[in-house]
């Protein structure tokens, strides 16, 4: 009768524990994903601000439409309209997939092969986003210069403008330089965190 009685509390004993450690993981797990999650809404800030500015920028190109009378002016105003389009669909998304990797229904080594395929792709997507952003520099000036000042660039009315294109494009490849290695580090932070679910 003791052995039995001593089985008895010994299983209950050990469902006990194993529904401690259940709770205690999901604890460790949900601590992780807040943490995740927070490193990953660092991104979605700078991402919103740009998509807004960019969004505002798109109405206002939409709107003067009528004023692009040339060929280049309309140019370079469809290839605008196509980035500012483009590039926050491209980066809002490839954001949103970084920040919902579901990790009850994976294990960790998945959760962290999983997240490195959708960090690998939202910094190829910042990559060819600084490629288009460098390139739209070139085509928003003279479609600014138009709805501002009514001048056509591509007709020499606005030469003394051309001293503002290095300058422009140095200050364009540092900041973009900048803003990518803060990316990259804010996602490597962000896969460390992830990284906690091994211990």
């Amino acid at each position: 009768m003791e052995l039995a009685e001593l089985q008895e509390t010994w299983s209950k004993l050990d469902k006990k524990v194993e529904s401690q450690k259940t709770i205690t993981d999901k604890m460790v797990m949900d601590v992780v994903k807040i943490k995740h999650n927070n490193k990953i809404r660092a991104i979605l800030k700078y991402e919103g601000a740009g998509t807004v500015v960019l969004f505002l920028g798109l109405i206002i190109v939409i709107w003067n439409i009528h004023l692009f009378d040339t060929l280049p002016l309309q140019i370079c105003a469809v290839f605008s309209i196509i980035v500012m389009t483009l590039l926050p669909i491209l980066s809002l998304t490839s954001v949103y997939r970084m920040n919902h990797i579901d990790m009850a229904k994976r294990n960790y080594k998945e959760t962290i092969i999983e997240f490195t395929k959708r960090r690998t792709h939202f910094l190829m997507v910042q990559k060819w986003g600084m490629v288009l952003s460098g390139i739209f520099m070139f085509t928003v000036i003279p479609i600014t210069l138009k709805i501002v000042k009514g001048k056509d660039f591509f007709a020499g009315e606005s030469n003394n403008l051309l001293w503002f294109i290095p300058i422009a494009l140095i200050a364009f490849f540092f900041f973009a330089r900048w803003g990518y290695g803060c990316y990259v580090k804010i996602t490597a932070d962000a896969q460390d965190i992830l990284k906690e679910l091994e211990d």
